[in-house]
């Protein structure tokens, strides 16, 4: 197995170890249950909602507390002198991230079928939690680099939702202008919600396109400018050095 492989796996027995699968199944089942209450239309509106909370907030936490747990077990300390390189570390993290956003995706798409008989674009819907867990994982790494302690972490992550999340919401409960709300979109959350509406519904083809292209140049920026070039710094301080 390759060190990225083992990585992962080391990713997946972390997030069991501390119950955070558990944490996130009894969200999963609770999004269900939901899903069972509502008719069919309500049930299209609210997939794109439990999705896109599964891949921006859900992911933004799991990231923070993986990585203080690591800090627990003095993990991070071990990269300085270990063959694994900072690619490998990093990169891990996103795949976990996106194999446990696909779980999400896959039951909620079996429950669903079942449960209401509905149906949607499943290709988009894939590629939109890929794209927008990638960029909310390496968001979820930025914040926990400058948070010395988990709930330091949780108000990087409450400005976040404040001014990156809720116009978002404004804008989707009609509270934002439609003029206002066309500009929202250079926020992630919203480029986010735009993919995940057009599983259901007719979104322009520049919006979908756009979403995508921005998300990944978002994803790239932010990895390759702050989220590489500040973990060695990271994990410098968490040795005391």
């Amino acid at each position: 197995m390759s060190r990225l492989g083992f990585l992962v796996k080391g990713e997946l027995d972390r997030l069991n170890k501390y119950n955070l699968f558990t944490a996130t199944s009894v969200v999963l089942l609770i999004w269900i249950g939901l899903a069972w209450l509502l008719d069919v239309d309500e049930l299209m509106m609210f997939i794109p909602i439990i999705l896109l909370m599964d891949t921006t907030m859900m992911t933004i936490v799991l990231v923070g507390a993986t990585m203080f747990y690591e800090k627990k077990e003095h993990t991070v300390n071990s990269i300085l002198v270990s063959p694994v390189r900072e690619d490998e570390y990093l990169i891990s993290k996103v795949i976990v991230n996106i194999i446990n956003s696909m779980i999400t995706l896959i039951a909620l798409s079996i429950a669903v079928y079942f449960m209401k008989d509905v149906t949607f674009n499943y290709l988009l819907a894939t590629g939109a939690v890929v794209v927008i867990t990638a960029v909310h994982t390496v968001i979820g790494i930025w914040l926990t680099y400058y948070a010395k302690k988990f709930s330091s972490m949780l108000v990087n992550y409450i400005i976040y939702i404040f001014a990156f999340l809720v116009p978002t919401v404004l804008a989707m409960l009609e509270v934002i202008g439609e003029q206002a709300a066309n500009f929202l979109i250079i926020l992630p959350p919203d480029a986010s919600l735009t993919l995940l509406n057009a599983i259901f519904n007719d979104v322009e083809p520049w919006r979908v396109i756009f979403g995508f292209a921005y998300l990944l140049a978002l994803t790239v920026i932010i990895y390759k400018f702050v989220v590489k070039p500040k973990l060695n710094d990271y994990a410098m301080r968490e040795t005391g050095v």
